[in-house]
C-alpha cells in the first residue's frame, strides 16, 4: 500500500521551503549590497538584465521553434525518447553557446606564428576539442537512452503464478 500525503504536510512542506528560499534570497541581495562598490553592483545589474533578455528573447524562442522542428523529424519515437534528445541538444547548444566567445577570444588574441608571443591573459585549453568531445559524448548518451527506453518498450511483461 501506497502512503499518501496529507494536503496538511504538503502545504506546510512548501511553505517552508519558500520561506527558506526567501531568506536566503534576501541574505545574498543583502551580500552583494554591503559588499560590492556601486559601480560593481551596476555592471551585474546590467549584465542580469542581458542576460534575462538573451534567455527569454533568443534561447526560449530559439529552442521553442527547434523542438517543434524536432517534432516533426523524430515522429515515429516516443515522447521520452524526443524529450531524451530535446535535452541533449538544448544542453550541446547552450554549452556552444557559452564556449563560443571563448574560441573567438582565443583567436583574436592568440595569434599563431612565429612573430606572436604567448597570452598569458587567454585561458589556455583546446575549446574547439573539448566542445567536440562534449558533443560526440552528448549524441552517445542520447542514442544509449533512446534506445534503453526502445528497448524497455518492446520488453513483454508476461504475469505468471507461482
Amino acid at each position: 500500500m501506497r502512503a499518501t500525503r496529507s494536503p496538511r504536510t504538503t502545504t506546510a512542506a512548501r511553505l517552508a521551503l519558500g520561506l527558506l528560499g526567501t531568506v536566503g534570497i534576501g541574505y545574498g541581495l543583502w551580500e552583494l549590497v554591503t559588499h560590492l562598490p556601486a559601480d560593481q553592483l551596476a555592471g551585474l545589474i546590467a549584465w542580469l538584465g542581458v542576460a534575462l533578455l538573451l534567455h527569454d528573447g533568443v534561447l526560449v524562442p530559439l529552442t521553442t521553434v527547434a523542438g517543434r522542428g524536432l517534432k516533426r523529424i523524430t515522429h515515429g519515437l516516443g515522447a521520452l525518447q524526443q524529450a531524451i534528445i530535446r535535452g541533449a541538444l538544448v544542453c550541446g547548444c547552450v554549452m556552444t553557446l557559452i564556449v563560443a566567445p571563448l574560441l573567438g577570444a582565443r583567436a583574436v588574441l592568440q595569434p599563431e606564428g612565429p612573430a606572436s608571443a604567448v597570452n598569458r591573459t587567454i585561458l589556455q585549453g583546446a575549446y574547439g576539442a573539448s566542445l567536440l568531445l562534449m558533443w560526440l559524448g552528448l549524441a552517445l548518451a542520447a542514442a544509449a537512452g533512446v534506445a534503453a527506453v526502445g528497448l524497455h518498450g518492446r520488453r513483454k511483461v508476461t504475469k505468471t503464478r507461482p
